[in-house]
Order: structure tokens, then sequence, then C-alpha cells
């Protein structure tokens, strides 16, 4: 069932050995990395996070401003900087975006990956294809007016469902999983011809069949949608893992906040 908490076959729930994930054998291999910015108490860490970042980063960062925005930018700042160390052998390699704002390694033949956050969560998907991820936090809101943009049988799905909240957050993940692996933003996510497929979790656009993966985390709705998914990796970070981060940055353990 799309969006069960039961894990799929080939699908593991992993809070360390997050080196290991990202230098293991890559083949049709999708490794999402979770960040509780709560959990991991990193917001007492923002300016220090941010002396990590190179001007332009900085730059982008201090344009938020909200301290939570400025926080979720750095953190996911620093994930694709140990990302690019790991698989790149450098962490300050080139980010270019797309017109429509997905992010790339200027490196040829690199490490593909897609970002998002929400509340307290920040995921860093990435694999050998293209990918798209999404994560929103689960808030009640007035989801008739959003599923508008929505195919006719997600609709109707909705309108029979014992909770059409949840399931509304999880149709919309996927589609927001699947624009961002287009990289084509919100036309391609309110485009008609798209047929998102409940029972088989597939997208199909065009002469294309994607696939995508649906998760219900306490408070967060998450997806990942790609045309090949294989084994699915969720590592959920921990303090040891954000170690590990900091130190692919070229930063070590910060100190924590004085009580």
């Amino acid at each position: 069932m799309l969006g069960s908490s039961t894990r799929k076959s080939g699908e593991r729930t992993e809070s360390v050995q997050l080196l290991e994930s990202a230098s293991r054998d890559r083949t049709m291999t999708t490794v999402l990395w979770i960040a509780d910015t709560e959990l991991l108490a990193l917001d007492h860490q923002l300016e220090q996070m941010m002396l990590l970042l190179n001007a332009a980063e900085r730059e982008k960062t201090l344009r938020f401003r909200k301290r939570e925005d400025r926080l979720r930018c750095a953190v996911g700042r620093l994930l694709i900087r140990a990302l690019a160390s790991e698989r790149l052998g450098r962490a300050n390699v080139s980010v270019l975006v797309s017109e429509y704002g997905k992010p790339f390694f200027a490196q040829e033949n690199a490490v593909h990956f897609s970002l998002s956050h929400s509340g307290k969560l920040v995921v860093l998907a990435f694999g050998e294809l293209p990918l798209g991820v999404d994560v929103e936090e689960c808030r009640p809101l007035v989801w008739r007016e959003l599923a508008c943009v929505f195919g006719a049988e997600e609709r109707a799905l909705l309108e029979t469902d014992k909770d059409p909240l949840s399931l509304f957050y999880r149709l919309w993940t996927a589609r927001e999983a699947f624009s961002k692996e287009e990289g084509l933003g919100l036309p391609i996510f309110e485009n008609g011809s798209m047929v998102l497929d409940y029972s088989s979790e597939t997208i199909r656009y065009q002469s294309r069949t994607l696939y995508f993966r649906t998760w219900e985390l306490p408070e967060y709705t998450l997806s990942v949608c790609a045309e090949q998914l294989g084994e699915i990796i969720l590592c959920r970070l921990s303090s040891e893992d954000w170690k590990r981060i900091l130190i692919c940055n070229g930063g070590s353990d910060l100190p924590k906040e004085e009580e």
C-alpha cells in the first residue's frame, strides 16, 4: 500500500554507517540522508556552520530572513558538500542550478542528488540516476482547494479515502518528487498529461514511466521518485553521523550550547 510504514523488500532504515551508505555498491541504490535539526540540536550551531560555507553559500543563506530558514539552508548545503566529499573527493565542488531551480554537480558523470526540507527535517536523496525527493510537514489544511491540480483518479481516491488528508500528502509529495526528478518545477507538477498510478506506485509522463516510494514518518510525509529505484536506504542521521558531516566539510564536532 502506498505510504505504508512497513518497509518493502530492498528498503531499510539505518541510523549510522553514514559514510558506508555513500560508498557501498552504487548499482541501483538510492540513499536518503534525513537530518532532524531539532533532534540533532543544530539551531545553536548555525553561526559555526556558516563558517564552513564559502562566500556564495553564506550569501545565499543570509538572504533568508527567518532563522529557521537559514538553518535549513545551511544544513542542506553541508549535506551536499559532504556528499561531494565522499563521492567526488572534495567538498567544495561547484553546484549549478537549472532554469527551474534543480541543483546538480558541475563535474561530469557525478552522482545525482535532490534536496528537500520542511519543518525540522532536511532530506538529501542521491543515486546514480536523476531523482527527486520531497518531504512535507503534515499540518491541517483544506486539501480540496489544493487537490485541484491532481488528476481525476487521484481526486476520486481522496473523496472516498477514510483519511483523505494523509492520502493528500502522499500524493502531493509523490508529485513534487516527480517534478524535481524532471527538473521542471511547477509546470510539470500541474501537467494534466502526467498520470499517477496509486496502486503500482508509478508515474507515466509522455513516453516515460517513473517509480516512487512514500513513507509516513511522525508528523511528516516523504517521497522519492526516479526511473529506477532498486534498493532504498533511509539513513536517519545520528549525532555521530552529523560529526562526520562536519568533518567532511573541513570542520569538527561543534560545541554544545552552554546551560
